[in-house]
């Protein structure tokens, strides 16, 4: 009974839930890769890419002042009108750059910001309605509608490619998933926003959503800042590659940390609300050791074996982004170190922390990409993995000193991580001269076959020994 209660645990459902929608994107890229050369997947990477800092702010802010509000029938509907007010803002800039690049002569990514600008508004109703869904506990169901909504594009995406679109398959199958969530999701909680909006609510709620904002926002920029720096300086072809080689490396990290950040909000939430923050503390260092001995492990052997797996993933002509990938992984290894800075800081009382420090981050990045990203897409891959590094010390010692957690507990808590990482890379090397007598194909299955099967068993392990603990909301 208990290992059946923890296979369909929330967590469990959401991490199952966020590999489906991953795989569905790892399937868009390499069917793109087919269809579209990198220079056309770049022109819409960059669309893409300012298109999620804007929905990103949709599903933050006030989204998560919605998560701890203590009256929602009353504030609900003033919450709905401020997050379309940030929708709204979001469109107006898409639709303005888009027009003005359009003028200068960047035809493709122009086209790509035009035709993506509604998305930040469209995606409101359901960042309202997950909101909701979220703050009644109801995790499984909001992580089974995005992988819901997330096959909804991809087969849209497949359709509109077999009918020989290109650029505007990618778009459409992010209107098929914004759409379909929306009104999934609306079809659940059954809700309807009224034409109510309560100034004093507002105000409040602004106030406290700011922070938050900016975290987000300067978090996206980071995330993304390469992207747009390197179309700015160089072609869409090589924010094709360093988009790509991000999507790979961003992929195992957030089918892990996405659920495990949602669910740390929801409980820490409810533990503020409860007067409980003592007990925060307790669930920093069960869900930072969870977190860290699951993403680890993956990101080195994806780094170790980047080469193959792009091989094996996409066209030949995409072979650039192998080195991406490799150092990229690294990079977010590293940047997984501060998944909890948001909930922590804010349900701490000390939520300008948090924005101050991914602000500083984000500066570093920047500054780093301006410097030295500029020159090549690889060297915009090793700014963001140092910007990473520096930003993940800030952000650990400062959590530390907000749950009074010292140096040994932090220690401990990384332990199952560090050791499950080197074993891990003493398995690829000792793998390494059967996987040369195979096909590039066979010998990369034979790796991640092996590194699973290990990676499971132990993982197991320390869960039923309560070494590792899966996180309830």
């Amino acid at each position: 009974m208990n290992a059946l209660s923890s296979l369909f645990s929330p967590y469990a459902v959401g991490v199952a839930a966020r590999v489906g929608a991953q795989i569905n994107g790892f399937a868009l890229i390499m069917v793109a890769s087919r269809a579209l050369d990198l220079g056309e997947f770049g022109s819409y990477a960059i669309a893409w890419a300012v298109t999620v800092i804007f929905t990103t702010l949709v599903y933050t802010g006030v989204y998560h002042v919605l998560l701890r509000t203590r009256d929602l029938e009353r504030n609900a509907d003033t919450f709905f009108w401020l997050q379309l007010g940030m929708g709204a803002l979001g469109t107006f800039v898409m639709a303005a750059a888009g027009l003005l690049i359009g003028d200068i002569g960047v035809r493709d990514t122009a086209f790509a910001l035009l035709f993506l600008a509604p998305i930040p508004m469209v995606a409101v109703l359901g960042a309202w309605n997950e909101a909701q869904l979220m703050r009644d506990g109801w995790i499984r169901v909001t992580s089974l509608s995005v992988l819901a909504s997330e096959v909804i594009g991809l087969i849209a995406a497949l359709v509109m490619f077999r009918a020989g679109f290109g650029i505007e398959a990618l778009i459409a199958s992010r209107y098929a998933s914004t759409l379909f969530s929306a009104l999934l999701s609306t079809a659940i909680v059954r809700r309807r926003p009224r034409l109510r909006f309560r100034r004093e609510v507002g105000r409040t709620s602004l106030g406290e959503a700011w922070p938050l904002w900016g975290s987000s926002a300067l978090a996206m920029s980071s995330n993304y800042g390469a992207d747009l720096i390197l179309g700015a300086f160089l072609n869409a072809g090589a924010v094709g590659a360093y988009r790509a080689g991000s999507r790979v490396a961003n992929t195992a990290a957030d089918v892990v940390l996405q659920p495990l950040a949602a669910i740390s909000w929801a409980r820490f939430a409810r533990l503020e609300a409860q007067s409980a923050q003592g007990e925060i503390r307790i669930a920093w260092k069960q869900n930072m050791a969870l977190g860290f001995a699951l993403i680890a492990p993956v990101m080195v052997s994806i780094s170790l074996l980047a080469e193959p797996i792009v091989e094996a993933l996409f066209d030949p002509s995409w072979g650039a982004v192998a080195v991406i990938v490799s150092i990229l992984s690294l990079g977010r290894a590293t940047a997984s170190m501060t998944f909890l800075l948001e909930p922590t800081m804010t349900c701490l009382g000390r939520a300008r922390v948090q924005f101050y420090v991914r602000l500083a981050g984000a500066v570093l990045m920047v500054a780093a990409l301006l410097l030295f990203g500029r020159s090549s897409v690889e060297a915009a891959a090793a700014a963001v993995l140092l910007s990473n590094l520096a930003i993940a010390l800030v952000s650990v010692v400062l959590m530390m000193s907000a749950t009074k957690l010292k140096l040994a507990e932090l220690i401990e808590a990384l332990v199952p991580g560090l050791g499950l990482t080197a074993v891990c890379v003493l398995l690829i090397y000792l793998l390494d001269p059967a996987r040369g007598m195979m096909s590039p194909v066979a010998g990369l299955s034979m790796t991640i076959t092996a590194l699973a099967v290990f990676w499971c068993g132990v993982v197991g392990t320390l869960l039923k020994r309560k070494v590792l603990i899966l996180p309830t909301p």
